[in-house]
């Protein structure tokens, strides 16, 4: 006797509506071709304009993935097999969106009218939640070593690692009531939604991902509004259209920060090597010549002297104008870093004792 009490009856009509719609309409059908199909088709567009501090824009960068781990902890759960391969692929399609500069406002409604319609707990009636029970066990104990042990100064304050904390009990404690009375319980799967996406921000925050995150789609932004202007062609973006690919994957499924980290390095290196026409950072390089020697002028209060605290204001200037350097950022970043430099510079000399 099957222990799963599932009406069969509804599955073809629930598998029909649910490719219907992630795939039946013209729009989505072009863009489910591929696995990452507006990464291979954005090279010949330009930057939007919406960046990643965009609502909409973070929400499916968070949700797509949510999506992703939610499905594939159903994988083998019974008569899913139908359902796996079409949610996968959407959670894969629907971060590609987010993670294209070019993606416009009307992309990223479509793609959260797909995350809205995800997932139909009416799939996962009669499922067991005692995987889900350990998930979120395991979870909680990483989450007290964490924040006890393995944050790093400024990436996770005492205030967030509060909010967290009382984020993944709640969830618990919502779970473990609906657990105790049985495993298959319809609730678990509603809470199990929530516990994936509060899990991808905690990841994101662990791993350093956000700052990756921002630092890799500036490049690819860059890149794209270059190609646009016919300073790059296609085939000099080739190898970094293929890193930007390979990041886009691990990024999509969570995988380990060692692979995540290796993809970056790629990414990094494939915009690096690119032909540099301005020579951006090779002018960042001779503004930090000029101004080091600086440091070393006379301090004091007497004529021709300068303050004490002129030469830390200037420090700190040049050693942010260093790391810009060694990040190595786009164009405008560049830029706004010899900005700065060039004002501190300017305030350092205006505080000359006449």
């Amino acid at each position: 006797m099957n222990v799963f009490k599932r009406k069969k009856g509804f599955k073809p009509t629930l598998l029909f509506f649910a490719v219907l719609f992630f795939l039946g309409s013209l729009p989505a059908l072009a863009h489910s071709e591929g696995a990452f199909s507006a990464a291979d088709s954005s090279d010949s567009r330009t930057p939007s304009g919406i960046g990643l501090e965009d609502a909409e824009r973070a929400r499916i960068f968070n949700q797509s993935r949510a999506m992703y781990q939610f499905n594939e902890i159903h994988k083998s759960a019974y008569d899913y097999e139908e359902y796996y391969p079409v949610f996968k692929q959407a959670s894969l399609n629907l971060f590609s969106t987010a993670f294209d500069p070019a993606s416009t406002r009307e992309e990223l409604a479509d793609a959260l009218k797909q995350l809205d319609a995800f997932p139909s707990y009416t799939l996962y009636w009669g499922e067991s939640g005692y995987e889900i029970d350990r998930l979120l066990l395991e979870t909680e104990m990483q989450l007290h070593l964490h924040t006890e042990f393995g944050n790093e100064p400024g990436q996770w304050t005492e205030t967030e690692a509060e909010r967290a904390m009382d984020e993944i009990a709640s969830i618990r404690d919502r779970m473990y009531d609906l657990v105790f009375q049985s495993y298959w319980d319809a609730g678990i799967r509603p809470l199990f939604w929530e516990y994936q996406n509060f899990m991808v921000d905690f990841e994101d925050r662990r791993n350093g991902r956000k700052a990756m995150l921002e630092q890799a789609f500036q490049y690819r932004a860059d890149v794209l509004k270059r190609t646009a202007a016919g300073q790059w062609t296609e085939a000099q973006t080739g190898e970094f259209g293929t890193a930007v690919r390979a990041l886009e994957t691990q990024l999509a499924v969570m995988a380990s920060p060692e692979a995540v980290q290796t993809a970056f390095d790629r990414l990094q290196a494939a915009y690096e090597a690119l032909p540099r026409e301005d020579g951006a950072s090779s002018a960042l390089a001779a503004d930090l010549e000029t101004a080091r020697p600086l440091l070393g002028l006379p301090k004091g209060i007497r004529s021709g002297q300068y303050p004490a605290s002129a030469f830390g204001a200037l420090r700190r200037a040049i050693r942010d104008a260093e790391r810009a350097l060694e990040k190595g950022g786009t164009e405008e970043q560049l830029t706004q870093a010899r900005n700065k430099l060039a004002a501190a510079v300017a305030e350092f000399h205006s505080r000359k004792k006449a």
